[in-house]
């Protein structure tokens, strides 16, 4: 299954995605800059187009006021205010959409990123409320993924168990009434595995002799506990603190069973069993 740490990655590559500026959102913090550097920090897009109404402007008088800017600012009348005009010209484009306009506001509101080259262009230097809405976003969204895929995870795992299972009873010769051994080999040179197949169940013989049932019963579906919402932390905890704390606790009951133990008397160990088949029939033996 997919671990925690690999889903990790997958996560931050989801995050650096989603909180990428898009190109809108470059063109008003280049404007925005360049207005500050030229004009001071309390400048903005509605001081810089001269709107009587500031803000409470309308689409309309937006685009209104550019053309009586354009009467004084013009460059066909003066080339000198070629960049003056061409900012305008962008202040009232963003302006009098809604959309972009609305994300203007926002920045306004929550403040615009900073620039720096070495750093790759636009960063914040503070937390926006944004990044925690786009941050909780997508770890909500990475946990269901996550959540998914386990499911998928195990139903490949039940689906593939089936098939062996299928694919060993169409070696059993006696229809499910009595034993039949099968051995499976990887390749050639693969020392292959024993299985048993007794009344229609299949099992693995182990090293030691012993069965262990082949069946999709031992699988555990997957909780919701399991995903990377509640896992993350966890393992978060487990790599960090965690270990502090249970390195403590593992003293501290090592103290207690160490004095628990001198007091008593060690018990007798009991002689180990194996199980040795032979001729399809279980023996058990006393070592």
């Amino acid at each position: 299954m997919l671990r925690v740490p690999q889903f990790i990655l997958v996560t931050l590559l989801l995050v650096s995605i989603g909180y990428c500026f898009t190109t809108g959102e470059v063109e008003i913090f280049q404007l925005q800059q360049e207005l500050i550097k030229k004009y001071g920090e309390d400048m903005n897009f509605y001081k810089f187009l001269k709107l009587p109404k500031l803000k409470d402007s309308t689409s309309k008088e937006i685009v209104k006021n550019l053309k009586k800017l354009s009467k004084k600012y013009h460059p066909d009348k003066n080339k000198k205010y070629a960049k003056l005009y061409e900012r305008l010209n962008i202040a009232t484009t963003i302006l009098s959409d809604d959309t972009r306009r609305k994300t203007y506001d926002y920045y306004l509101k929550n403040g615009f990123p900073d620039y720096d080259f070495s750093k790759g262009g636009f960063f914040f230097k503070r937390i926006q409320p944004k990044t925690w809405f786009i941050l909780s976003f997508i770890y909500l969204a990475s946990s269901l993924i996550h959540y998914s895929i386990l499911w998928i995870q195990h139903n490949s795992s039940k689906k593939r168990i089936e098939n062996f299972i299928k694919t060993c009873r169409e070696q059993d010769d006696t229809n499910g009434l009595g034993e039949r051994r099968v051995m499976f080999k990887q390749h050639a040179e693969d020392p292959g595995k024993e299985f048993l197949i007794k009344f229609g169940e299949v099992s693995l013989i182990e090293e030691d002799g012993t069965h262990t049932l082949i069946s999709t019963n031992t699988l555990a579906e997957p909780t919701i506990y399991d995903c990377m919402f509640f896992r993350l932390p966890i393992w978060t905890w487990n790599v960090t603190l965690g270990r502090v704390f249970n390195k403590n606790d593992t003293k501290q009951s090592g103290n207690k069973l160490g004095k628990k133990s001198s007091k008593q008397s060690p018990k007798p160990k009991k002689e180990p069993k194996i199980y040795e088949i032979r001729d399809d029939k279980e023996e058990k033996k006393d070592l």
